[in-house]
């Protein structure tokens, strides 16, 4: 009898015992289970971000300059494909000894190569002289090259710029055909070497952006900032980039050399 009492006791201390184990203790509960719904809320909000940035159009300068700050918050050395761009193209133009007459500037959509119009073309013309052939050429392989090696097709833009004062001979009437006509030879270069159509174009900005004051509060015409005016810009743009960046203003943008 003594014996039966004690496997009874027995069979309920270790009922209690797991009574204790299931619920937290006497009177408790499971307080971990909050850990299953906050895990799926997570799961949850983190595909719905995804979703939401696989949805957005991205924003590259912005992208280069977190990636950038990341790089240099973990201590790495972050090198934007831009600058890389401007560092070869400063190559290919020293190479090519136009450092006098060319400078090149970058940002986070491309780079900018700047060259006085007289580099390619005579006063009032529009015909690319056999030496603005020769460096265009060189120019243009240097750059097929490049997207060959960087597996990338960029965007070619072509700007024709002229001084401020007027037109008053020759077969262009007004300095928008001479800047677009200007632009547009320079382009057909691309066209002619096998670049695709839809990545050039051709713009004719007229005297509309000056890049140094020309005339005197007196009137007088300043033959060098003159000179500085009329020009042809090449800009290589990076392929995510969209739209066409807009004529910046004078000494705003980083210069490569």
């Amino acid at each position: 009898m003594r014996k039966k009492d004690h496997k009874a006791d027995s069979d309920q201390a270790h009922k209690s015992s797991l009574d204790d184990n299931n619920h937290g203790g006497e009177g408790g509960h499971d307080e971990s289970n909050w850990l299953v719904s906050y895990a799926d809320m997570m799961t949850l909000l983190c595909g719905f971000f995804i979703m939401l940035f696989s949805m957005a159009k991205m924003d590259t300068p912005q992208y280069d300059s977190f990636k950038e700050s990341i790089v240099k918050q973990f201590g790495g050395e972050y090198t934007s494909p831009t600058k890389e761009m401007a560092k070869f193209a400063t190559e290919v133009i020293q190479e090519l000894g136009l450092e006098s007459t060319t400078t090149i500037k970058s940002d986070s959509a491309g780079i900018s190569i700047v060259f006085e119009s007289t580099v390619f073309f005579e006063t009032l013309s529009a015909d690319v002289s056999a030496e603005g052939r020769r460096i265009l050429t060189k120019l243009i392989e240097s750059i097929k090259a490049r997207q060959i090696a960087n597996a990338k097709t960029y965007k070619i833009v072509v700007e024709g710029h002229t001084d401020e004062r007027p037109i008053v001979s020759g077969i262009y009437p007004s300095n928008w055909e001479l800047s677009g006509a200007r632009a547009a030879r320079v382009v057909r270069m691309f066209l002619e070497d096998g670049f695709s159509s839809d990545h050039l174009t051709a713009i004719g900005y007229a005297d509309t952006h000056p890049t140094a004051v020309a005339r005197s509060p007196t009137g007088v015409w300043d033959e060098k900032a003159l000179a500085k005016n009329r020009r042809v810009v090449l800009r290589i743009l990076e392929p995510k980039v969209d739209a066409i960046p807009y004529p910046e203003e004078a000494n705003t943008a980083n210069t490569a050399h």
